[in-house]
């Protein structure tokens, strides 16, 4: 049998209203009717808005790229076609109060390199790097390896800078692909050695820099030392840009020039003190001293050198020679060093106008009171060896009576141990009242001049001796201080301040170095208005009395060396000793005329074996060439720094 009968099978639904795929459509009533129903209108109408929207904010979007911010695609697109590079701006002028100039911007050429711009050999070496080594006088290998550094981990960088004129011309015809002269400024400082204790200098900037202040780039200069560094913001002026591109360079931005300082210095003052002083170390065969010269009327600083100086101009370079740094930096006497508002020293005689203003502010004398019958020596008890008591002499012995005129003109010591410690039947100061007044008048803080480095005076007291020393107050301490001895220190330029406030009749003023800073076309921009610190802790009859006793100084005392002034003058003459029996400190403060007075002038002269006068002669000098330069001019000495 061909074919073998099939049993059919047919599947018997479970429910009643199963219904064959064919029937799926027939029943509507039926539940399972929602297995297909027609595709409602509300669907099709929010796809098309959906749709709508998205081609709208499409074109939206493409409008905003193509249109609205095209301008800033095209920027991006060109940043990677170009390279800008940040230029310097020139500095700032610094001109002393007459307009004339103390520093100039000259042409500084260095050399950049664009790093994607430089070419190799099919070696993979640097071309043209042994003809550059040749004229920049570089070891090729050296210079080999600090380009392939300098181009792995930037886009740009400077490998020469300050070059000579002749490399930059040498260069000019063989200048291999990649690299650029740039050309910059840099600071050329006039009469250097003379300026350069308060114009300072300026030097590359560093990380530190960088880090402190976003506006450095490596290339830029900063501020080191003096005006160039207390006004570093103003000076620094804007950077400009160039863009390199591979078809040409352009300047994008022009760098804008800081503003300009006028000083309060007058540059003929400050070049004949600087002179006068410089010819005095040399007759004497010292090195270190100090002067400032102010106008007691508002405290404005006239001229102030620190010696030794220094040349400004040898920080031009790329690098410090090791001689050039082994002058600045390994030498005790530090150049760098301001002597004049940094250093601190023992006032000597020159605090016994101040001792002597408080001792009559205190009612401890009257001016016309003789305190001293002689001036030799006093002697106090030694507690722990009373068969040796404790003598402490003046100066030089002087005899007859001495009353305030008399012990200020010829800087009795006995006089001033008697008013300020105590002495026989006189009860003197105390130093808890010398340190009151002291503390009054500043000797202790800043004074606020308008230069980095300014150091405050110290004031001993008993407290400050039993912590550091541990040992107690003596009255020998007492009497040390009142003659400006023992570790009372301050500042030349503190000793300038109390002294222009006694001529001006007892105003302390903040003294300043700048009067105006002005723009390109030399209008005025901000004026620096004199301020007023304090009054002197002291009336206007007791400031009067010490005018008087400085006058008499001239006339009858230590200071007749200026009586042939084409002016009057008031002094107070001093020495301090700094080893003792070997080395000693001379000082002078003087103001004239003393009637009205005009300036103030402290010299300070360190390291004399002996009593010679040197700061007296240097004032004379001086003050004789201010008041009458055609009948005393000092002849100007060449120096080196």
């Amino acid at each position: 049998m061909l074919f073998k009968h099939t049993r059919n099978y047919r599947i018997k639904p479970d429910r009643d209203d199963w219904v064959a795929p064919e029937e799926a459509l027939v029943d509507a009533g039926s539940e399972l009717s929602a297995i297909e129903v027609p595709v409602g209108d509300g669907v099709f109408r929010s796809s098309y808005v959906l749709m709508g929207v998205l081609i709208v904010i499409l074109i939206g979007a493409i409008f905003r790229l193509t249109v609205m911010r095209h301008g800033y695609f095209e920027q991006l697109s060109l940043r990677n076609e170009t390279i800008n590079v940040s230029v310097p701006p020139p500095r700032g002028i610094i001109m002393d109060r007459n307009g004339t100039a103390l520093v100039q911007n000259v042409p500084s050429f260095d050399l950049l390199v664009i790093a994607r711009q430089v070419e190799r050999d099919e070696s993979g070496a640097l071309l043209g790097v042994g003809q550059l080594a040749s004229i920049l006088e570089r070891n090729p290998e050296e210079l080999s390896l600090e380009l392939e550094d300098g181009i792995r981990k930037n886009a740009v960088f400077f490998v020469a800078v300050d070059l000579t004129r002749a490399q930059v011309l040498a260069m000019k015809s063989a200048l291999p692909s990649g690299y650029s002269i740039i050309t910059s400024t840099k600071r050329l400082y006039s009469d250097a050695a003379q300026f350069s204790s308060v114009i300072g200098y300026v030097g590359k900037v560093d990380k530190a820099d960088m880090t402190r202040d976003p506006y450095y780039l490596p290339s830029d200069t900063v501020g080191r030392l003096g005006v160039e560094a207390q006004y570093e913001s103003l000076l620094r002026g804007k950077h400009g840009q160039l863009r390199f591109s591979d078809a040409q360079t352009t300047v994008s931005q022009a760098a804008t020039s800081g503003a300009h300082i006028v000083l309060s210095m007058d540059a003929g003052v400050q070049k004949e003190l600087y002179h006068t002083v410089d010819a005095i170390l040399r007759e004497a065969g010292l090195s270190e001293a100090s002067a400032v010269v102010q106008d007691p009327r508002d405290g404005s600083v006239l001229g102030m050198v620190s010696f030794p100086s220094y040349d400004n101009n040898v920080f031009n370079g790329a690098r410090l020679s090791q001689t050039d740094y082994d002058a600045l930096f390994n030498v005790k006497a530090r150049p760098l060093f301001n002597r004049a508002i940094s250093g601190r020293f023992n006032p000597g005689s020159t605090i016994k106008p101040f001792i002597g203003m408080t001792a009559l502010q205190e009612h401890i004398m009257r001016p016309e009171q003789v305190v001293a019958n002689d001036c030799i020596s006093i002697s106090v008890p030694n507690p722990t060896d009373p068969a040796n008591p404790y003598v402490f002499k003046n100066w030089r012995p002087d005899t007859g009576a001495f009353n305030l005129y008399r012990a200020i003109a010829d800087s009795c010591n006995v006089y001033f141990f008697t008013v300020g410690g105590g002495y026989g039947s006189t009860g003197g100061l105390g130093i808890e009242r010398i340190d009151t007044y002291l503390h009054a008048a500043y000797a202790d803080a800043l004074l606020g001049i308008d230069l980095p480095g300014e150091k405050h005076g110290f004031i001993p007291s008993p407290d400050w001796k039993y912590i550091t020393k541990k040992e107690p107050w003596y009255l020998g301490d007492t009497y040390n201080t009142s003659i400006g001895q023992g570790d009372l220190l301050v500042t030349p330029l503190w000793i300038n301040s109390y002294i222009s406030a006694i001529a001006n009749g007892g105003t302390m003023w903040k003294p300043r170095v700048v009067s105006r800073i002005v723009d390109d076309k030399r209008e005025t921009l901000e004026v620096i208005d004199a301020q007023q610190l304090s009054a002197l802790p002291f009336s206007s009859e007791v400031v009067r009395q010490m005018q008087s006793a400085m006058r008499y100084t001239v006339t009858e005392g230590t200071g007749k060396v200026f009586q042939d002034l084409p002016v009057s003058a008031a002094a107070k003459t001093g020495t301090a000793e700094v080893v003792k029996g070997q080395r000693i400190n001379s000082l002078v403060t003087v103001y004239a005329p003393a009637e009205n007075p005009q300036v103030a002038l402290t010299v300070l002269i360190e390291g004399s074996a002996s009593n010679e006068g040197y700061a007296l002669r240097a004032a004379h000098r001086f003050l004789g060439w201010y008041f009458n330069p055609s009948r005393l001019v000092a002849t100007p000495v060449v120096s080196k720094p």
